[in-house]
């Protein structure tokens, strides 16, 4: 009789747990500042992310998080300050989450974040621009034309108005906001003030402001509908700050969309939107955005441009009014309307709007058989992989790419260059402030596609 010898359930293995962290404060040094806004040191050689600390400080970090390939800490001292850091000028900036760099000079921060993407690009892009040119700066305060206000209740009461904390959920009460445009000042506490005895507020969630250049829009989000008497009263906050009041649900029975619209003035273009509509929210960098790009895009009567991620015809407009043929592209239908009602008020008709999914193919599609010779595309953070190889088909002689994201611009850079496209301008422009987020502009320009490399050895039976 064969015996067979027992064996033993294997038992699963136990994940690696990570070594425990020192409870007490340690010294780090501060090597470069992450894309996210944080010191990047090590510790015992893993990566460690220290908030409050800039390159080139030492500090005194007490540490917050253990991953298995990064620590996290926040710098309780500053052992060896930067020369770059200042002191944060808004009274809430220790735990508001809607700034991160205040403690860093504006001409620093803007440097650095040159430096980040230009190094993203190279590193994942394997891209370096022919030319950087020089930054778009913006003013550091007072900048910001839209913004989305949390409302929440405390449990006796309180309704709390502001931004959320830092890495948190919760909200920060808020007095007033130094990147606001000065005519929201103090609505924070006007707000709070407002819904101070109004009883039950949980169904407002947040609000919602964007400015034109006179006027705006106020728009209330709720899951629940709100009684009259409050209504009266959020009609008193927009009325003394000049705002159109929205009221906006969880459902199309719910919201009450204005038929008003207000505009920003461009050069020489007037756009309009409604509440709801995007927007960039500085004004300033979105003038200088839009000649930087007419610029590198140089547009001649005889130019075919396509405009992808179109809005509201902020750069389609004034690449018509040079002459240009110009085809605007956008996933939202009512923006395609809106945009196209903005060139009808600024009389020009050498330029028309459609709506599409950038996602999907377009072959077949009656613009994208039009043929372009210059594209311009402002995509979403996400980027613009998907639709980049329906691009360089077209074989337009320029691509200007409007990023937000510099990982997704160093990953496309790669797919464009791939293409024959090589990157020959870029810059960085202050669209935020204080924050960590950057917007870059970056020119591809067609040249030839790189030969694939040959193999060694060809067929399967090679003989020497």
């Amino acid at each position: 009789m064969k015996r067979y010898k027992s064996r033993k359930k294997p038992q699963p293995q136990s994940a690696k747990s990570t070594p425990a962290l020192p409870s007490d404060p340690v010294e780090i040094e501060i090597e470069s500042l992450s894309h996210d806004g944080l010191g990047v040191g090590r510790f015992e050689g893993k990566v460690t992310f220290v908030s409050n600390a800039l390159p080139g400080e030492r500090v005194l970090a007490r540490f917050s998080e253990a991953k298995s390939k990064f620590n996290a800490a926040h710098a309780i001292e500053i052992l060896s300050p930067s020369p770059d850091r200042i002191e944060p000028s808004c009274p809430h900036y220790a735990e508001c989450g809607g700034c991160d760099l205040q403690h860093l000079s504006a001409e620093r921060q803007l440097e650095l974040k040159q430096i980040q993407v230009l190094d993203q690009l190279q590193r994942i892009g394997q891209t370096t621009p022919t030319k950087v040119l020089a930054p778009l700066r913006s003013a550091s305060t007072h900048y910001r034309r839209s913004a989305r206000i949390g409302v929440n209740q405390l449990a006796d009461g309180e309704p709390i108005v502001g931004f959320r904390r830092k890495q948190s959920n919760l909200l920060c009460q808020i007095d007033n906001c130094e990147v606001l445009d000065q005519r929201l000042e103090n609505i924070f506490s006007v707000v709070r003030d407002t819904l101070q005895d109004a009883g039950d507020i949980k169904m407002i969630t947040h609000l919602e402001i964007d400015l034109g250049d006179s006027g705006g829009f106020l728009t209330i989000r709720h899951v629940k509908n709100i009684n009259a008497e409050l209504r009266q009263k959020l009609q008193k906050v927009a009325d003394q700050y000049q705002l159109t009041l929205n009221f906006a649900g969880n459902d199309a029975s719910q919201s009450e969309q204005p038929s008003a619209q207000v505009c920003y003035q461009l050069s020489d273009e007037k756009l309009w939107f409604r509440s709801g509509d995007f927007i960039q929210v500085n004004a300033g960098i979105n003038q200088q955005m839009i000649d930087q790009a007419i610029s590198l895009l140089a547009p001649q009567n005889d130019d075919q441009i396509l405009d992808l991620f179109c809005g509201l015809g902020n750069f389609s407009l004034p690449l018509a009014r040079s002459g240009a043929q110009i085809t605007g592209i956008e996933g939202n239908i009512s923006m395609v309307h809106q945009a196209a009602f903005n060139a009808e008020q600024n009389q020009l008709n050498n330029c028309e709007f459609h709506c599409a999914n950038l996602a999907e193919s377009l072959a077949g599609v009656h613009w994208y058989r039009k043929g372009y010779n210059k594209i311009l595309l402002d995509p979403p953070r996400a980027g613009a992989a998907t639709i980049i190889p329906q691009l360089t088909a077209l074989k337009p002689e320029k691509i200007l790419y409007i990023s937000c994201n510099p990982g997704a611009l160093a990953r496309d850079s790669q797919l464009l260059q791939e293409q024959g496209y090589s990157l020959e301008q870029f810059l960085v422009m202050d669209m935020f402030p204080q924050t960590h987020h950057i917007e870059s502009m970056a020119l591809f320009v067609k040249g030839k596609k790189p030969a694939k490399k040959q193999k060694l050895f060809a067929g399967k039976g090679h003989r020497g």
